[in-house]
């Protein structure tokens, strides 16, 4: 049974045969919000956990695989990520590389994750803040670290769920941007300077209501490369509730900033100082947001429009800093 897929009748078992569980009843339920993983929280006794099991076919209408072996690379990205910042990532319990799952603490049951709270209008600078400090000292601390690494071989993955079903995505369905768009991902590609966390999205954030505690899951994208990417994802996600909440608009910008100048005071500058660069990235994501195979849900036909013209001008350089991207991405939507 430890090749198959998990359900909610067969987690029980397999925790038990790992030695995570005494025999004794469990609860088990599916938790929602991914497309590349089992997903089950159990309930035993005291004892509350996160089980993930990863996909070879994503749950989506388009065909879309990546290699199962990711599930290692986010065990070990969790550890390295836990050595330096214990309190900032849940433990890992259990790693099986035979049924490519993972088993992971649970988040208090009061936490709540950072896109539920910015889809409601609300963007605490606080935690935005404390995201860039984490982001930067990650990136920082991992430069060091040397080849056979195991989170080294995400190359694969992060083709498999970012560069083809984003960047190339949108190459292929906006011609007249590839080259743009070939050069980003050229550039890209060749830069292998520390670990990135490939999904650093306000989804992966968990949050306690008294901002007491902070939690970045999901590693699932990790791998050795460009930094600048992870700060491109975070932000293109601020800009995209900025164009479906725009009377919150001043709300995300500032939590942006507060991201960028805490990232700015503990980072290395080579990771952001180019910020043409940088914009080209958030462009490309923003664009992939539309024409990609992970389309944002919640935006309508309008917000669709806006967010493939802003993200065209930030990839062909028309707006040329970060301060001028919020003032050119507002006046756009009029």
């Amino acid at each position: 049974m430890s090749a198959e897929l998990l359900t909610t009748s067969t987690v029980r078992e397999h925790l038990l045969r790992r030695g995570i569980v005494e025999d004794g009843p469990v609860e088990v339920s599916v938790l929602a919000g991914g497309v590349s993983n089992i997903v089950l929280a159990v309930d035993a006794g005291d004892r509350h956990v996160v089980v993930k099991q990863a996909l070879e076919r994503l749950r989506v209408t388009e065909t879309w695989t990546a290699p199962r072996s990711r599930i290692l690379h986010e065990a070990a990205a969790l550890r390295a990520v836990a050595a330096l910042t214990p309190d900032a990532v849940p433990g890992v319990l259990d790693v099986d590389p035979e049924s490519m799952t993972l088993v992971i603490e649970r988040a208090p049951l009061q936490w709540e994750d950072w896109r539920s709270v910015l889809m409601r209008g609300e963007a605490d600078r606080a935690v935005a803040h404390r995201l860039g400090d984490l982001l930067a000292g990650w990136h920082r601390d991992t430069q060091t670290c040397g080849p056979g690494v195991s989170f080294d071989d995400g190359a694969e993955t992060f083709e498999a769920l970012r560069i083809d079903p984003f960047h190339r995505a949108v190459a292929r369905r906006r011609p007249e941007l590839a080259r743009a768009v070939d050069d980003v991902v050229e550039r890209m590609s060749a830069t292998r300077r520390c670990l990135v966390h490939g999904d650093f999205s306000p989804k992966n954030i968990l949050i306690a209501p008294d901002g007491g505690g902070l939690w970045v899951i999901d590693f699932e994208v990790v791998h050795r490369g460009d930094p600048t990417f992870d700060l491109a994802f975070l932000l293109a996600h601020l800009h995209l509730k900025a164009i479906n909440v725009p009377q919150a608009a001043h709300r995300y910008d500032a939590a942006a900033a507060a991201f960028l100048a805490a990232y700015r005071e503990t980072g290395l500058r080579e990771n952001w100082e180019d910020e043409r660069y940088l914009l080209a990235q958030v462009g490309c994501l923003l664009l992939a947001r539309v024409l990609g195979k992970s389309p944002a849900g919640y935006l309508d036909a309008t917000g669709r429009t806006r967010a493939q013209e802003f993200g065209r001008a930030l990839l062909l350089g028309e707006i040329g800093s970060l301060d001028e991207a919020a003032e050119r991405r507002d006046g756009s939507l009029v």
